[in-house]
């Protein structure tokens, strides 16, 4: 199985980090903000983190001089991006077993694609997802980046995430000890007795 980068020179590592590590922040700043309190449930959280991440990469195929590769071929329904020029989409789950409705492009892919490159051969008719993976609370786990031609995955690569440091230490973090410091001496200022025997108002 080849790396995507081997079957079409577009898909560069950097690209495809970058994209997966806004992925990955949009979708777990959306998980920071659940509320269940509020009535939250595991599938309306899940909702808007899909929705999140659509505006955030439509946002971002908007700033040229970050993401000049980027680009939209259908910014609802089938959500479909493109990284120069190649179709891509994205679902969470694993990467491996996509739901069959997911592995058929939408007409603006297809159309897309047949104006890719001829040196890319059968590349051009591969399919490309992000596949997110997350754990029992929800957070990004994984994001790999898989591609499937008539239905076979030819292929995965996991993509390196660097560790988001978190916003605020853990609760549990262990307080310093405070420093103990000792009291400054206080003194009030006696007068000057000759100034004091100089009072007009003694004798």
């Amino acid at each position: 199985m080849k790396q995507p980068w081997e079957l079409n020179p577009a898909l560069t590592i950097e690209r495809l980090k970058q994209l997966a590590s806004l992925i990955r922040n949009v979708r777990d700043d959306v998980i920071d903000l659940h509320n269940e309190e509020l009535g939250d449930s595991a599938r309306s959280t899940g909702l808007r983190a899909y929705e999140c991440c659509r505006t955030r990469i439509i946002r971002a195929a908007t700033q040229h001089e970050e993401w000049p590769w980027l680009g939209i071929v259908k910014d609802d329904g089938k959500f479909t991006f493109s990284i120069d020029s190649v179709p891509v989409r994205l679902y969470r789950g694993g990467p491996n077993r996509p739901e069959e409705r997911r592995l058929i492009p939408c007409v603006e892919a297809l159309s897309q694609m047949s104006l890719l490159p001829i040196e890319v051969g059968d590349a051009v008719s591969v399919i490309w997802f992000f596949a997110v993976e997350v754990d029992d609370f929800r957070y990004v786990e994984r994001v790999t980046f898989t591609g499937f031609l008539e239905g076979v995955q030819v292929s995965c690569w996991e993509i390196p995430l660097d560790e988001r440091v978190p916003a605020f230490s853990s609760i549990d973090t262990e307080l310093p000890e405070p420093v103990k410091t000792q009291k400054a001496s206080i003194s009030v200022k006696r007068k000057d007795k000759k100034a004091e025997n100089d009072d007009p108002n003694n004798g």
